[in-house]
């Protein structure tokens, strides 16, 4: 089998700055990476690339042998970043309703994310009424109904108070455990993350990727 990412010399060029530079990645299945930088510095952009969003400038990206940009490959991929994928005017319950009906999956598995991610204690209320961190918690909910083989989530425990972030890393590990891969980015290292998901930390400097604290 291939590894869930490949990324072989991946540059990315945004107006005239080269955001990425000669990045080179490997993930294999059942494993979680977080990769870590300050705002503007390329996390989000390598993360809209292995999504399918992006194409790299210069290099190559595979995802589970494929092209990140075919549906053959999306159906494979849950992504999570910082643009609400919600409907506003619905309620939480009518919007993961409706994607889980759009992704056929079982009532059951909803109800089992749903309540995973303490999402009852919003049902009722529209998505546009959230806080950033319920509309997070609603917006990986949505990611997971298809039963993702890899979730690219950007900041996933961003906004969230402590429960928030026990509810999100539990369905992370769980996700990974069961053989799924987590490709993360955070501002920080997130102790959280590692420890729980046992998770490798990257970072990003000038836009280039290294392992954590590698000269």
């Amino acid at each position: 089998m291939p590894p869930a990412v490949v990324a072989v010399r991946v540059w990315k060029l945004l107006g005239r700055r080269w955001v990425l530079k000669d990045v080179n990645l490997e993930i294999p299945e059942g494993s979680a990476y977080l990769v870590m930088g300050p705002n503007g510095s390329g996390k989000s952009t390598l993360l809209k690339m292995v999504g399918g969003l992006w194409r790299p400038t210069r290099g190559r990206i595979a995802v589970f042998g494929g092209d990140p940009a075919s549906p053959q490959v999306k159906e494979k991929v849950g992504v999570v970043l910082h643009e609400n994928l919600l409907y506003e005017e619905l309620t939480v319950e009518e919007n993961l309703e409706f994607y889980s009906r759009f992704y056929s999956a079982e009532p059951r598995f909803l109800d089992e994310v749903v309540d995973m991610l303490g999402l009852r204690r919003v049902w009722g209320l529209r998505v546009g009424e959230l806080s950033f961190g319920w509309r997070r918690r609603a917006n990986i909910a949505r990611a997971l109904l298809h039963r993702p083989k890899l979730l690219i989530v950007d900041e996933p425990l961003t906004g969230l108070d402590p429960a928030g972030r026990d509810a999100v890393v539990e369905m992370l590990a769980r996700l990974v455990k069961g053989g799924g891969t987590v490709l993360a980015a955070s501002p920080t290292l997130d102790p959280l993350l590692v420890e729980r998901l046992g998770a490798a930390v990257f970072s990003i400097q000038n836009g280039r990727l290294r392992r954590f604290n590698e000269p």
